[in-house]
């Protein structure tokens, strides 16, 4: 097939973590002969890059009708699909069949809930983006395109699209499949039961959704246990969050802060020197990080929260309440005092991810999707 890629964001050199998930999707498409090219739209004009091998041009409607013209793709793919994509899709999608993927902001009561963590300064610009969002798809289910379907990571984000489309969202209309694993980059490698004082958080800081201050304050309590002397902590990421939020850990010579972006490449050689991934979430759709470095063999601490036990349960994970960093670091504690259970958790994480998330199990299931939508 020819497939187009159409993607709100992309990885470049200096912003490695936007949309990575896409990227690596795009890699395994080619892997198995297809064609595959990614349009980013852009309201500046028409450019491209390379990023690891893989071409991307930006541009306006234009530059994608003319690429369209050029080069007629059998299916499109587009990831991030909302109003702002709509003015970039809609002069193909009446021709060509669309698959549109959702991973949370695209969905009104994602985006709600999101706003509710946001500053008071900047609420009321992020309410008035869920009405915006709320108008957009109201006026596009009412009369959906033929030609186009929506995908779901998780059936935690339909439930939450239901809670505004309700009926208007029908089963014939969506599949729901969650983003795979590239297990071959995150290889599991069995883990040593003193790489559980090895805790790693990497995370853009740029989202109170993340929930990086319940990683500090868990940090915190485990500088301040009997063990506290044997734990090591790598944090690495970046964000206007990223100074305020770390400033409390910043200093100590246990912690070793990194501002900066990784490639994916660098994020596994992280997962092989670490046995904890410290990830707390209060809002999440499934969580593609985590299931990295779970992939890796990397123990996920994590809180509770609905689309992270849709995917995760005790046998695999660290699972705190929502909010509560004391269960966080408590559970950190109790993996170093039971060495044997970090090390069956381990094992559990890399073999779940196998079993239901990687990319042998999941990219036929999204080349299978897009091969239906082009005989139609």
């Amino acid at each position: 097939m020819r497939i187009l890629v159409i993607t709100r964001s992309y990885p470049a050199a200096g912003d490695l973590y936007k949309y990575p998930f896409v990227h690596r999707r795009v890699v395994a498409y080619s892997a198995a002969g297809h064609e595959v090219r990614v349009f980013r739209p852009a309201p500046a004009e028409c450019s491209d890059r390379v990023f690891d091998g893989v071409s991307c041009r930006s541009g306006g409607t234009e530059a994608l009708i003319e690429l369209v013209g050029q080069w007629p793709p059998d299916v499109i793919a587009v990831h991030g699909f909302a109003e702002t994509m709509w003015d970039y899709v809609a002069p193909v999608v009446a021709e060509t069949p669309v698959r549109a993927w959702l991973h949370g902001s695209e969905i009104p009561e994602f985006m709600r809930q999101k706003a509710l963590v946001v500053s008071e300064e900047d609420r009321p610009q992020a309410l008035r983006q869920v009405r915006e969002r709320c108008d957009f798809w109201s006026r596009l289910l009412a009369d959906p395109p033929p030609l186009l379907k929506l995908v779901f990571v998780s059936r935690t984000s339909v439930e939450l699209a239901r809670k505004d489309w309700g009926v208007a969202l029908r089963d014939r209309d969506f599949s729901v499949i969650p983003n795979p694993i590239d297990t071959e980059l995150f290889e599991y490698r069995e883990k040593r039961a003193a790489d559980v004082f090895n805790v790693l958080l990497i995370r853009p800081f740029d989202s109170h959704t993340y929930a990086n201050d319940l990683a500090v304050a868990a940090v915190q309590k485990l500088l301040q246990s009997p063990e506290s002397g044997r734990f090591r902590f790598t944090i690495i990421g970046d964000g206007p969050l990223f100074e305020k939020t770390l400033n409390p850990l910043a200093g100590h010579p246990q912690v070793v802060i990194s501002r900066r972006f990784l490639r994916q490449q660098e994020i596994a050689e992280m997962h092989r020197r670490n046995g904890l991934f410290l990830v707390p979430t209060r809002l999440d759709t499934q969580g593609v990080s985590r299931d990295e470095a779970m992939s890796s063999g990397l123990v996920p601490v994590t809180n509770g929260v609905e689309a992270v036990l849709e995917f995760v349960d005790d046998e695999c994970a660290a699972i705190a309440p929502p909010g509560d960093s004391d269960r966080l670091a408590g559970h950190i504690l109790e993996m170093a005092e039971r060495p044997q259970l970090f090390l069956d958790r381990s094992r559990a994480a890399a073999s779940r991810i196998r079993a239901d998330r990687s990319n042998a199990l999941l990219i036929p299931r999204e080349l299978a999707l897009l091969e239906e939508a082009v005989r139609g």
